[in-house]
């Protein structure tokens, strides 16, 4: 069974493949603060590794009328 850091990752990969988001980027692996291999994003200019992510969550656009 996935972790949920695992369930996120697959969540963004499919919102990587199904959009272009100027400030969504996969990073590749790379071991975190405490040497375990994470997988790492760019969300906007912060590098976040995925097990620091509690939840995604889905924003709208607002209509600015």
């Amino acid at each position: 069974m996935p972790s949920k850091s695992e369930l996120i990752h697959y969540r963004l990969q499919a919102m990587l493949r199904e959009h272009n988001w100027s400030d969504l980027e996969y990073l590749g692996v790379r071991p975190d603060s405490i040497g375990i291999d994470q997988h790492w994003y760019r969300i906007g200019e912060a590098e976040v590794s995925v097990d620091s992510i509690e939840e995604l969550d889905n924003v709208e656009p607002v209509d600015p009328d």
